[in-house]
């Protein structure tokens, strides 16, 4: 073996996890944090969601309780389930309010909550246990990142913009790696979250929210945000050549479809996987969007899996309006969803009630009595980041192998960028990138009767732990 094929084993290794319960998430914080729910009697739900609310006080330019949640669940006996839990257009674009991409009339209507809600019911512990690690995060202050800080240094101009004082640029300027970030004004919201579950912007802190978005020149309103958008549909599914593999993926509107449609140009008409990633964001519309995500993995012992798949922003911190008193970074629904150039008949115009489409999705494979689940951040190069795993899963690539696997990424016109060491480094018009230098962040599950591995990919910092 090479010393490059040496190093890759090696990072491949060290991508994963191997017990009868693992979890993953974008944040090590937010495993470290989540992880001790399984022995406190937690089963796969407990600990993803406890880990996915630490992200938003980890990341929370990435992903919070006014953004999206799409989740992709297994339960014991093999029944794949859909969560989708995507805000729709605000009531104002029924009288001639237009959205702009980022700032106070960019913002829509959170899903979170209620999609955060909908999978804590799935636990055991109850809300108040899986809201404690990131009570306690961000009450005791939380380190910051060197993603963290990358990405608030994105957007320092959006940030100053549109707020005076932020936590999230400390004395006026933006933090450096190492230092503590102080969130009590997020505190004392997931303490409210805790408590009211789906229901946190119905009243009060709903008012609050609307107001300080309206006082700002935009148009969001209390009645905006007393909405369940939650809904648990089926997977779409494609059974693969043989007959003896299956592909799930969260359904529309989510990009679940354009991956399942890309996989099935490549395994049954035998497309080089660049042309099929094309031709499937262009069936599927599914470019000209660029969100902050991160996403969450676990599995228990019983069956349980669950992916979380959950963004706030377009590309980080969302509208860049920030609610100080609750710490609450604002979305952006053009960031996350409708195309402000879509012709009114569109189904992704944006429109009073709409539910957009989102790049979010999560996928699970059943492979020669395995089952994989994924997900992975990158806006428009989730979809083809995803695609590429799902292929490595195919060739009987190992977790920690797939997660650190060579990447290619493409832009919105279809010019295509390579790390230095994958094979499409030599394709002519291709641009190479250093090794492990794109932002995808796949996560990966694999559920056998051995087990569960869990990987984490290595590009942005990700963890994967068993337990």
């Amino acid at each position: 073996m090479s010393e490059s094929a040496a190093n890759r084993a090696s990072l491949a290794q060290r991508c994963q996890a191997r017990g009868r319960r693992a979890l993953s998430a974008a944040s090590p914080a937010a495993v470290a944090a989540a992880l001790p729910l399984f022995e406190q009697g937690g089963n796969a739900f407990d600990v993803a969601v406890a880990a996915a609310l630490a992200e938003t006080v980890a990341l929370p330019m990435k992903c919070g309780l006014a953004g999206d949640v799409v989740a992709l669940i297994r339960k014991p006996g093999g029944k794949l389930r859909t969560l989708i839990s995507v805000g729709p257009g605000p009531l104002a674009l029924a009288d001639g309010a237009t959205l702009d991409k980022t700032g106070p009339c960019s913002i829509g209507v959170p899903g979170a909550p209620d999609g955060y809600a909908a999978l804590a019911a799935m636990g055991r512990l109850g809300l108040e246990r899986m809201a404690g690690p990131a009570i306690e995060a961000s009450a005791r202050g939380i380190e910051w990142t060197r993603i963290g800080v990358d990405l608030t240094r994105q957007a320092e101009t959006l940030l100053r913009r549109w707020n005076g004082d932020t936590v999230y640029l400390p004395k006026g300027q933006p933090p450096k790696t190492g230092d503590t970030l102080y969130l009590p004004g997020m505190t004392a919201l997931l303490r409210e979250f805790a408590h009211r579950g789906a229901e946190l912007f119905f009243d009060d802190i709903g008012r609050d929210i609307a107001t300080h978005v309206r006082s700002a020149g935009g148009f969001l309103t209390p009645e905006d945000l007393r909405v369940r958008p939650a809904r648990w549909l089926d997977p779409d599914s494609r059974i693969l050549p043989g007959g003896e593999t299956t592909l799930w993926a969260t359904p529309a509107p989510t990009h679940g479809p354009a991956l399942l449609r890309a996989v099935e140009l490549v395994s049954t008409e035998g497309a080089d996987p660049v042309d099929a990633a094309l031709q499937a964001r262009a069936e599927h519309k599914a470019d000209s969007m660029n969100s902050g995500t991160s996403v969450v993995s676990a599995a228990d012992d019983e069956g349980n899996a669950v992916v979380i798949v959950h963004s706030n922003s377009f590309p980080q911190f969302g509208s860049g309006l920030v609610v100080e008193a609750w710490n609450l970074v604002l979305n952006n629904r053009p960031g996350r969803g409708f195309d402000l150039d879509a012709p009114p008949e569109s189904s992704n115009a944006p429109r009073a009630g709409r539910t957009p489409h989102t790049t979010l999705h999560a996928w699970a494979l059943e492979l020669a009595g395995q089952v994989y689940l994924g997900a992975t951040p990158g806006g428009a190069n989730q979809m083809i980041w995803n695609l590429q795993s799902i292929l490595d899963c195919l060739d009987g690539s190992e977790p920690g192998a797939v997660c650190s696997a060579p990447r290619w990424a493409m832009d919105e016109a279809g010019a295509v960028s390579c790390e230095a060491d994958h094979a499409y480094a030599a394709r002519e018009r291709a641009r190479t990138i250093a090794p492990l230098s794109l932002r995808s962040a796949q996560q990966l599950l694999r559920l056998g009767t051995d087990g569960v591995i869990a990987a984490a990919d290595p590009r942005t910092g990700a963890q994967a732990e068993a337990a």
